[in-house]
């Protein structure tokens, strides 16, 4: 097939330029605002895109447009095809700078699992550094890239899976061999996070059914982290999440007690970004990154 019958059929750049943002925001006129247009010639040149590949896009009504099924199919390889080429020019032409994606994540996911990630990840793009802050934290950046936290209720929010976990139980390396059976945790102190779902009764319940725990103590403490690190000083057990807790309870010399199986969820970890800002190469690297990371932690456990 002669090049110029290929080299006609690949639209112009700015209109997939246009077509991705106003996919993105689902409106012309936000798309028009973030790339400094009017709505109007957004439309323009969505409508050229379209008269071009001989398919509609959208589906247009009052005061709103829809993608359609070509549209849908369409939309991700344009995403990809944009970030590679900003890529690939900012590592060939930009001048040599240090660009900052801001990272939101929990207490625990930020004190356990992120930093070896993240330290893997800046090696590998010295370029980019990780600005990570913690949930209910005093600085008020806006975010470039969160983990959220959410249950089957919340899923919807939520639109890149990222981990599932699983409930275990953590204690001293020298306590593993005095837990034998469920009798002597009643010999320890058993640290309940008031925010978790599943606490140590509903953890007992849904592996050996209903239990009459009166004789166990247990303690409410305010995170996973502070759990872990006084179980670490032979003050008692707590529940752990695997994979997102293992790199800090491992540095605490914490092990896996066998007692209690490994019990999945209930809960997963999501990337979410946010829909009013320009998608940058430097976060898709970081999302990509961190799901591969998320692969390889939950294949160990």
């Amino acid at each position: 097939m002669p090049d110029c019958m290929i080299s006609a059929r690949i639209p112009s750049l700015n209109w997939l330029r246009v077509f991705e943002a106003a996919a993105r925001h689902k409106s012309f006129a936000r798309a028009g605002k973030e790339l400094n247009m009017s709505a109007a010639a957004v439309s323009q040149q969505v409508l050229a895109l379209e008269t071009h590949l001989g398919r509609p896009l959208f589906e247009r009504a009052a005061n709103r447009i829809a993608l359609t099924t070509e549209g849908s199919d369409f939309l991700p390889t344009v995403q990809i095809s944009l970030g590679a080429i900003e890529s690939k020019a900012a590592s060939l032409f930009a001048r040599q700078r240090v660009e900052r994606v801001i990272l939101l994540a929990s207490q625990l996911m930020a004190m356990s699992w992120l930093p070896r990630v993240l330290a893997d990840f800046e090696r590998g793009n010295p370029s980019i550094r990780v600005d990570l802050t913690m949930e209910d934290s005093q600085r008020k950046a806006e975010q470039d890239l969160a983990i959220r936290f959410g249950e089957e209720p919340h899923l919807v929010r939520h639109p890149t899976w990222l981990m599932g976990m699983s409930h275990v139980v953590m204690c001293r390396k020298e306590d593993v061999g005095k837990i034998k059976d469920l009798e002597d945790l009643s010999e320890y102190r058993l640290f309940d996070v008031a925010a978790h779902a599943m606490g140590w009764t509903a953890l007992l319940n849904y592996n050996f059914g209903p239990m009459y725990g009166s004789h166990l103590r247990l303690e409410i403490v305010d995170t996973t982290p502070l759990a872990l690190t006084m179980v670490s000083q032979g003050l008692g057990l707590a529940i752990g999440h695997v994979p997102v807790s293992g790199p800090l309870a491992a540095a605490l010399g914490l092990e896996i007690c066998p007692v209690v199986p490994k019990t999945p969820g209930p809960g997963n970890y999501y990337l979410e970004q946010p829909v009013n800002r320009p998608q940058r190469s430097a976060v898709l690297r970081l999302e990509q990154a961190l799901q591969a990371a998320a692969q390889i932690s939950m294949r160990a456990t």
